[in-house]
């Protein structure tokens, strides 16, 4: 993605932030086709209420019809505002800009709640700060600038559906201007949105931020129904008592095979020695063969062994207590294993093409691969195609999880909302198959609801600045690309290689360990080394 800068001035008319010295507001409005600005000889604003029943072409070069409407509310610690827009076209968002902002509590930066401690985000003139929901780096819409004495915004909604905050010294502006962006779902367009809450508080210390986060935190449990950890009904009781997750990268992309089915049964036999099988979750990215090659057709891969190979994986984990998720694909398809994929692939927000969301170079010819779509589960078609995919594996071999890649992948798709096609193909995996763990890769804020534990796109090292998210909801389990032993390859995953280090015993966490072709028989005692450090915590 690409951001870009306006090289005018957009000759925006500002407004005074209700009791608030120094600090202004004005507002933007994006249609299809145009960006536009309040035209300032038909703007009124007493304060509370602002209407606008005319816009300009930023710049003020032209006027063109369309309306905004702005209630303000102001409290005893800052104002929300609501932003109602419509034009003569599809609106597409809106945008609040601020400036004014206290220059010691800009200079010291932004952060969020899962921002690593004592870190925060200045801009500068060669580089803005951008945080985008929902994605890896705003979780949940909520920011703050300062410690306390500091200064919060949070956007309260019921609708995922795109946000963005942007910080930069903008060549127009005096000084820093802060932009939060609020889309319209895609599904949703027509001539009029009718924005979010944004709210803006001044927090004179650090209790008065840990209260408003607690407040953006609770609406955000109203709007989705997220629960507590220790009151999920979705989570069978032993995941709560994993120590391990053990990766056993089956094949590669290219062909080239790190465990057989066989060879993966002999390595939970070695790995049991040291850590009880019941706290282990064995995970298996490329079990089906070829790995995001044969996706979405899901069956046991002919080279590792085939259905006999894994009946036999699946029996000795049994007997040794370990619980198997294999991997399957919340988005991925390759068009020639799924010729209908074009009723699926997510589209570009105004559906003028196909989006192609994710092209790993797998062949190392340093471009990306053409072959991969991403498609969407809130397309009925290719949700049920993925519920007979994951249901056919638990019904013939018994196994107890299922994890689905890139589920934390969210796009504007104008023909299906992405959030609640999850959310649907979660339920009906739990209605058919009651007790099995569903996990995810990645999270944000009302997915937490769907998945009770994720692999995480963070580094837990150092840990975040508050832990509420994701650990008050749900538990963080070590990714794919963490590296094996040696020189720490990540097997199937296009990472290449990540060194591994010492098991991190974050509460909530659960550690990875990645096993390719070489783990055991070159780096046995660095396997041993790290499950018996997890095995000395747990005691």
């Amino acid at each position: 993605m690409y951001v870009n800068d306006l090289s005018f001035d957009p000759a925006h008319p500002w407004f005074p932030v209700p009791d608030t010295p120094g600090l202004e507001w004005t507002v933007e409005v994006f249609t299809v086709q145009d960006a536009l600005g309040l035209d300032p000889a038909q703007a009124s604003c007493d304060g509370r209420r602002l209407t606008a029943t005319g816009l300009q072409w930023l710049g003020g070069q032209r006027r063109t019809p369309g309306r905004v409407d702005v209630t303000l509310e102001p409290t005893d610690d800052g104002v929300t505002w609501r932003i109602a827009a419509s034009a003569g076209d599809l609106v597409k968002g809106v945008k609040l800009l601020l400036r004014g902002v206290p220059a010691q509590l800009a200079d010291s930066g932004w952060w969020t709640p899962t921002t690593s401690a004592g870190q925060s985000d200045a801009p500068t003139r060669e580089q803005p700060v951008l945080f985008t929901y929902p994605w890896v780096n705003w979780q949940t819409p909520w920011v703050c600038a300062g410690e306390g004495p500091a200064v919060t915004l949070s956007v309260r909604d019921d609708v995922v559906r795109p946000k963005r905050f942007y910080a930069y010294l903008p060549h127009w502006s005096p000084g820093p201007v802060v932009e939060v962006v609020c889309d319209q779902a895609a599904t949703r367009r027509s001539d009029r949105f009718d924005g979010p809450e944004i709210r803006l508080r001044q927090c004179v210390d650090a209790a008065a931020v840990e209260a408003d986060l607690q407040a953006h935190l609770a609406s955000v449990e109203r709007a989705y129904g997220l629960t507590l950890w220790e009151q999920r009904t979705d989570v069978p009781s032993w995941a709560g008592e994993l120590d391990l997750v053990l990766t056993l990268h089956g094949q590669h992309w290219t062909g080239f095979v790190f465990n057989t089915f066989d060879r993966m049964a002999e390595i939970l036999e070695d790995v049991t020695a040291d850590i009880p099988g019941e706290r282990i979750l064995a995970y298996l990215p490329g079990w089906e063969g070829r790995y995001y090659w044969q996706y979405p057709v899901y069956r046991p891969g002919a080279d590792l062994g085939g259905e006999d190979g894994f009946a036999r994986l699946v029996a000795t984990a049994r007997r040794l207590g370990v619980h198997l998720m294999p991997m399957f694909g919340a988005n991925g398809a390759n068009v020639e294993r799924y010729p209908d994929w074009e009723r699926s692939a997510f589209r570009s927000p105004s559906d003028r093409y196909v989006a192609l969301i994710n092209a790993p170079d797998w062949d190392g010819d340093r471009t990306g691969e053409d072959a991969q779509v991403f498609l969407n589960p809130g397309e009925p078609t290719f949700r049920a195609h993925l519920v007979e995919q994951v249901s056919a594996l638990v019904n013939r071999y018994g196994v107890e999880g299922v994890f689905l890649d890139t589920s934390a992948c969210w796009f504007n798709d104008p023909h299906f909302e992405v959030y609640p096609g999850y959310r649907d193909l979660v339920d009906e995996l739990h209605s058919r198959h009651p007790g099995l763990l569903v996990c995810g890769e990645g999270w944000y804020d009302a997915l937490l609801a769907v998945f009770p534990m994720n692999q995480t796109w963070l580094p837990m090292a150092p840990p975040p600045r508050h832990d509420h998210l994701p650990m008050r909801y749900a538990r963080v389990l070590g990714h794919l690309k963490d590296g094996a032993p040696g020189a720490g390859s990540t097997g199937v995953h296009e990472g290449g290689t990540r060194p591994l280090g010492q098991p991190l015993r974050v509460p909530g966490y659960v550690p990875a360990l990645s096993v390719v072709h070489d783990t055991f028989t070159e780096h046995r005692d660095a396997v041993r080394d790290f499950c018996r450090a997890i095995a000395r915590e747990r005691s």
